[in-house]
């Protein structure tokens, strides 16, 4: 069976002649090489040896693959994904997977991690709905999934650093968690990262998700940079068997120094990343909000730079939705409890598609009191139980970005499309560009997000949350746009509510129908018979 002769190296950091030559050298001594996987920083402060390359007066000896950037002052350096960025040296852009001509997988997510940085770096830093797309392209038309043969990350994974064989010392901004997801659930044969010194890790054995089933085991190796002075192995060589053509006995052969998984077994089980949370004391759980991102948030507030902040504040009398506001259309109300109230949305998807609101002028459901709260959730509590009497379940979604009043969606779906919802959800955000995360069931939306900074949040019928801060251009009606497409509710020109809207006689009549139906559930009744 013919394997790939593969050379992988770390941070290169402008140092291309000692890389070349090297590799030359290699060649010289054991045959020509497939492939040359650069792993780190390919450029540096300096970069003037890479023109002789660029001239063709010096020539590439193997065809090499380069990685996304960690630093942005070399951002404008890289060139379009797919492209070279000098003859045999081909970009291949921040994450992915691709095969080679031997038919070996080679999986990748470079840069840093914006969540666990505390802050955005354009073009360097990733998202956990990164590495779901890289899970998703690995498991991808693969009825029995295996592995993948190599991983390559800037990051290490957090967890592998817990060796009893030897000691590392490791600062924690390189460590991440979701990273250690992504090699949890893609199980590479190799991963590889770059260091400052070079580290092999003895092979660990993979989980599986079925006790009875056994895993491959994977190697972590860490390479030094190109030529550094420590003297420290910064370029590895390898013949690969791709990991589709080997026998099983042969991937699940086990090694006399292997250890055990060193991440932790709940992350098998969470099928999204982001779930990452501390935990205090008395059990419940916080996100650090004292990040550099959100001073720097802070400070643009301060300053006037804020967009979302110039918008003019609204008149609670002249708001559309406070219950007081003469501007309110009264006819769309349900049922009126303490704090909030249920009502007709305009434009409905569907005649059971309402509103939660708060009855007081409140921007958003992280400006509100418990009090508000726990009525709130008494509401979706009611609803969940008169959909399912109904063989429905609820979506619930809000977004704060161009709005003035606080407003839950509550719609209504069928229980048939429920394992869709998280994926439809996904799909659409990437097509829109949005960096959407999937926070834990017992997440609070006001511990995850700043009162008064935009965003978006959605609770699923499964009990997963999504959240995404939204941006300039973000769209108004994505939850519509997700919810009215083909495989949930299927009717795409209710997208828009404005081309869906009815006429008063027919929001009347969805309003008593819908009041008929609900009132066994509705505890707002029950507290009127009390009082009375």
């Amino acid at each position: 069976m013919d394997k790939q002769k593969t050379l992988i190296c770390g941070d290169v950091n402008g140092n291309f002649n000692a890389l070349f030559s090297r590799v030359e050298t290699i060649i010289k001594k054991s045959g020509t090489f497939d492939v040359l996987l650069c792993v780190g920083n390919f450029f540096g402060d300096d970069n003037s040896q890479l023109t002789p390359y660029k001239l063709r007066t010096k020539i590439v000896p193997v065809t090499t693959y380069i990685f996304g950037p960690s630093k942005p002052d070399h951002v404008p350096l890289y060139c379009e994904e797919g492209s070279e960025i000098v003859p045999n040296v081909i970009y291949m852009g921040r994450r992915g997977i691709f095969t080679t001509s031997a038919d070996v997988k080679i999986a990748y997510l470079t840069g840093l991690s914006r969540r666990e940085l505390g802050k955005e770096i354009p073009m360097c830093t990733f998202e956990p709905s990164d590495c779901s797309t890289v899970r998703d392209a690995c498991f991808r038309g693969q009825s029995e999934y295996r592995g993948v043969d190599v991983l390559i990350t800037t990051l290490w994974p957090a967890g592998i650093q817990q060796d009893e064989s030897q000691k590392i010392d490791l600062e924690q901004d390189k460590l991440s968690n979701l990273l250690s997801w992504l090699a949890i659930h893609i199980k590479p044969r190799y991963h590889f990262v770059p260091s400052d010194k070079y580290y092999e890790r003895q092979p660990y054995r993979n989980l599986s998700e079925h006790q009875d089933y056994r895993e491959c085991t994977s190697r972590f190796i860490a390479l030094g940079p190109v030529g550094n002075k420590m003297k420290e192995k910064w370029i590895y060589a390898c013949s690969l068997q791709p990991i589709t053509k080997m026998r099983v006995t042969d991937l699940l052969q086990g090694t006399t120094d292997e250890t055990p998984c060193p991440y932790d077994p709940e992350l098998l089980k969470q099928n999204q990343p982001g779930k990452a949370v501390k935990f205090c004391g008395n059990g419940q759980f916080f996100f650090n909000m004292d990040t550099p991102e959100e001073d720097q948030g802070r400070r643009k507030r301060k300053g006037g730079d804020n967009q979302e902040r110039k918008r003019i504040d609204i008149d609670p009398d002249s708001c559309w939705f406070c219950l007081s506001s003469p501007s309110v259309e009264k006819h769309l109300v349900i049922s009126v409890g303490t704090n909030c109230y249920l009502a007709l949305a305009k434009g409905p998807l569907s005649p059971y598609h309402v509103l939660i609101l708060p009855i007081a002028h409140y921007q958003a459901i992280t400006k509100v009191s418990d009090e508000i709260v726990d009525e709130i959730n008494k509401f979706k509590a009611a609803l969940k139980k008169f959909a399912n009497d109904l063989n429905m379940l609820v979506v619930f979604f809000e977004r704060n970005y161009k709005t003035s009043h606080m407003q839950i969606q509550c719609v209504p779906v069928p229980k048939s499309c429920e394992s869709e919802i998280l994926e439809v959800f996904q799909d659409e955000a990437g097509i829109n560009s949005i960096q959407i995360e999937v926070l834990p069931h017992f997440a609070d939306i006001r511990q995850v997000s700043l009162p008064g900074a935009p965003y978006f949040h959605a609770e699923l019928p499964s009990g997963e949350q999504l959240y995404a801060r939204t941006k300039q251009h973000f769209p108004l009606h994505f939850g519509r746009d997700v919810l009215s497409s083909p495989p949930i509710l299927n009717c795409e020109d209710k997208a828009d509510w404005r081309q869906c809207q009815l006429s008063r006689e027919e929001e009347d009549q969805f309003v008593k129908e819908f009041r008929e139906k609900f009132r066994p559930y509705d505890f707002t009744a029950e507290e009127d018979s009390d009082s009375d």
